[in-house]
């Protein structure tokens, strides 16, 4: 089984032996978190959703080659992510609160945050504490063991290099799309779908990093700080929603929701304005002058020799 460091494909070997690599290492350690969720729910869940971004990701890159494959498998892994979205979501806002605290100035911070977090950890208790989980872990598992007998089965049809252009043409316009938008209006519903794009397009530069590790690790690494920036202005924007919807007959006293939302939006314009200063130098590239270049280091080193 390949390491979680190395989440990629490797150009000295076919595609699509690589893919069904990658997909059944990504399989395997989403059933094992499954097998955990006992000794710690929250943390199973954490993995396995994560597990299911990755496969996603993969099969976007190799979408043109998939044919019907991917939106079958896609739709599986999709699906069972979103089984378990509640919890994600009560650990996320309990996770955001404590994060803000520690972006608050001045001594008043914590006993202003406190009865928010008190309300987030009892959100969070009955969340974990609903019935079904284990209906729910079942279920997941068992979509999982039969996609997993199915990825020896996965094929591509077309040339490496034109596959891959291709996913990565598709999934990089998307997050340059976005990224126009949202700068026109940086609404939350245009920067949450953009971060989204920019996601998928990190997991690509990671799958491709072997074409050529210093560059497509630089990039990635940039990619992966935009998504931080963009994820955190997310979990903001989701915590100070939910508080004005559900909190205000459970949250003593409002003045712990108003300084909870005032804090909220002042880092996230914070984060905002650090995701557009850091944007433009990832994408500024054209759709199709990046998606031949890496498609190119790809065709590089597939007959570049190794050494050993």
């Amino acid at each position: 089984m390949k390491t979680d460091m190395t989440y990629h494909l490797e150009p000295n070997k076919p595609l699509v032996d690589e893919l069904r690599e990658v997909a059944d290492d990504q399989l395997g350690r989403a059933c094992d978190s499954l097998d955990k969720a006992d000794e710690d729910l929250e943390n199973s869940v954490h993995d396995l959703r994560k597990r299911m971004k990755k496969l996603r990701g993969l099969l976007r890159l190799v979408r043109p080659g998939l044919e019907k494959t991917y939106r079958v498998e896609n739709r599986v892994f999709r699906d069972t992510a979103r089984l378990f979205s509640d919890i994600r979501d009560a650990q996320v806002l309990a996770e955001t609160i404590d994060s803000l605290a520690e972006h608050v100035p001045g001594d008043q911070a914590d006993e202003m945050l406190a009865p928010v977090r008190d309300w987030a950890a009892e959100k969070r208790h009955e969340v974990l504490s609903e019935k079904g989980v284990h209906d729910r872990l079942a279920e997941a598992g068992e979509r999982l063991a039969a996609a997993r007998a199915r990825v020896e089965d996965w094929e591509i049809a077309g040339a490496p290099a034109d596959v891959l252009r291709g996913g990565l043409k598709k999934t990089y316009k998307r997050a340059r799309k976005r990224f126009h938008e949202a700068q026109e209006e940086p609404e939350p519903a245009l920067l949450h779908e953009w971060r989204k794009r920019v996601k998928y397009h990190w997991y690509h530069c990671r799958l491709l990093r072997e074409a050529w590790p210093e560059v497509m690790t630089a990039r990635a690494d940039a990619l992966d700080e935009l998504g931080d920036l963009l994820g955190d202005d997310h979990d903001l924007v989701v915590l100070s929603a939910t508080l004005r919807d559900e909190a205000p007959d459970s949250v003593p006293p409002s003045s712990s929701l108003r300084f909870t939302i005032e804090a909220a939006t002042d880092r996230s314009l914070d984060l905002r304005r650090r995701a557009f200063a850091l944007a433009p130098q990832l994408m500024v590239e054209k759709k199709g002058a990046l998606a031949r270049r890496i498609a190119g280091y790809w065709t590089a080193a597939t007959a570049m020799p190794r050494a050993g």
